[in-house]
């Protein structure tokens, strides 16, 4: 009876190694890398909003990691207490170090109402409720340069958002 358990078990361990066998190749999803990348630019806000253009803009912190905390105003100044909201809260920055006609990725944490454009055409929605970076969620958007510099622009209009930890990967 051992005898045969022992080359029942020897058995099905040879059956799933051969059947596994195959999903182990060079050539097989389980073993593709995932794809490389260069980090060519990453902005933790640190050193608050050096090198940006900006306004309405704040340097926050939460559990000691800074933050940029971007406010619209709340009255227009043509009509003073009229509730119209001219002023908008934005950073922006060119970046340089990707190459025209090659694949990137940027990811960066936000929380709040607002948007996010990469290169002026691809917007990206922001829309957790109140700023709570603490809970920010991460957002991805992956694309091809058109040009050598990528624009990075987050603006809010009647809202208030918090952007931080943006990284720009080449592919």
């Amino acid at each position: 009876m051992k005898k045969k358990v022992s080359r029942s078990l020897m058995m099905g361990a040879l059956a799933t190694c051969v059947v596994l066998a195959p999903f182990a190749g060079p050539n097989s999803a389980l073993s593709t890398p995932v794809q490389a990348s260069t980090i060519v630019f990453n902005e933790t806000f640190d050193g608050g909003l050096t090198g940006w253009s900006y306004t309405l803009a704040s340097v926050g912190t939460v559990n000691g990691n800074k933050y940029i905390h971007l406010q619209a105003g709340q009255n227009s100044s043509i009509v003073p207490g009229s509730g119209i909201i001219s002023d908008v809260g934005f950073i922006e920055k060119n970046i340089s170090g990707v190459t025209n006609g090659k694949r990137y990725r940027v990811t960066f944490k936000a929380s709040g109402v607002g948007n996010v454009s990469i290169d002026s055409s691809n917007y990206i929605n922001v829309n957790t409720g109140s700023v709570n970076m603490a809970d920010a969620r991460t957002y991805t958007y992956e694309g091809v340069a058109s040009k050598n510099v990528i624009n990075v622009f987050a603006l809010v209009y009647g809202s208030t958002m918090g952007i931080d930890d943006i990284k720009i990967e080449a592919l």
